[in-house]
């Protein structure tokens, strides 16, 4: 499993950095699970949403995750940046996604899956 937490504003390269780093972990390790925290994450440029949407995510669709869990930020902004990004990419989700407000039902979200596919 891929966890990865944000801790305020990710200036841009930070963010694309960020998200590329995760991807290579995620396609050497054959990773099938992606726990995003993004409860300490601010804001999302628009430059960096419309990066993600059109470079990151394909890349990302072409790998083998299965599940991915986010735990939702309490900023505003950030919460209205994540939720254009997947209406974006509506239809081409190639893994499942499910949105929570704590760590602990992401987490057994995720671990319930792991456990059917062992």
């Amino acid at each position: 499993m891929v966890r990865l937490t944000w801790k305020g504003h990710a200036r841009g390269d930070q963010y694309r950095k960020g998200l590329s780093l995760a991807l290579e972990v995620l396609r050497k390790n054959d990773v099938r699970y992606w726990l995003a925290d993004l409860r300490g994450m601010t804001a999302i440029m628009r430059d960096d949403e419309r990066w993600a949407n059109e470079v990151w995510f394909p890349q990302l669709f072409a790998t083998g995750l299965r599940r991915m869990a986010i735990i939702e930020s309490n900023d505003y902004f950030n919460q209205t940046s994540v939720e254009r990004s997947f209406t974006a990419v509506n239809g081409k989700l190639t893994f499942e996604v499910a949105w929570f407000r704590s760590p602990e039902k992401a987490s057994a979200w995720l671990e319930r899956d792991q456990a059917k596919s062992a």
